[in-house]
């Protein structure tokens, strides 16, 4: 059984979200109250081990990597365009109660609608599941059908716990600790997808806040005969 923590944070605040304003894929940098965000939120994690963080190419994700990554520079930092939050098409840059009025006129929740020129939620499942399973294959070198994710049984508790008390410091059971740096709607995807592989006491729904993070501890295993998984 291979074992990595995965912390996923939001961005810092952007003007966008002060003003409600639905960002989407716009390219919009972190505001001064977000650079403050992002600093101290760096401050907090200064004393973390980073073995590789994972970064949307969109500016106010980069923003907030670098101040992180500041007090980190032997980790990897490497952007990819599957972290991007969903796309809205036409509805970016419009303000949250013009979108939701135009989601309610629809008839459809809000995850069930695509505006014009966006992306739906399953395209944006589909490349953020991706992503999370090549982090997956990447780290622990398994790219065959032979590689699987779990989250921890009761048997690993014992683990667990030990790794909560202590922190990650010195703790060789847990062997890495990646990060990513991402969007709420992005973040939230990949937590459903969690949800759906049996992660217990998980919260899906809402938006995480700006530089909010939230950690997990991923387990991988091979079996020999994947057909009885």
């Amino acid at each position: 059984m291979i074992m990595f923590q995965l912390t996923l944070i939001r961005h810092g605040e952007t003007e966008a979200n002060k003003l409600g304003l639905l960002q989407g894929q716009l390219n919009v940098p972190l505001s001064n109250h977000g650079k403050e965000q992002a600093r101290k939120l760096a401050e907090r994690l200064a004393a973390e081990r980073f073995f590789k963080l994972y970064t949307s190419d969109l500016s106010r994700c980069l923003e907030t990597t670098e101040r992180i990554a500041a007090y980190h520079q032997y980790a990897e930092i490497v952007t990819d365009n599957r972290l991007r939050e969903r796309c809205y098409g036409r509805l970016e840059g419009r303000p949250h109660c013009v979108v939701n009025e135009t989601i309610r006129r629809a008839g459809v929740a809000s995850r069930d609608y695509t505006a014009p020129g966006g992306e739906s939620f399953e395209e944006l499942h589909r490349r953020v599941v991706d992503f999370f399973n090549s982090v997956c294959s990447d780290y622990c070198e398994l790219v065959d059908d032979e590689t699987f994710l779990r989250f921890p049984s009761p048997d690993d508790q014992t683990v667990l716990s030990q790794h909560l008390k202590n922190g990650l410091h010195g703790n060789e059971a847990i062997s890495d600790h990646i990060v990513v740096v991402s969007h709420g709607g992005t973040i939230n995807c990949l937590m459903r997808h969690f949800a759906e592989y049996g992660c217990e006491q998980l919260v899906t729904g809402g938006v995480t806040p700006n530089t909010a993070l939230n950690s997990f501890i991923v387990c991988v295993e091979r079996y020999p005969h994947p057909r009885h998984l």
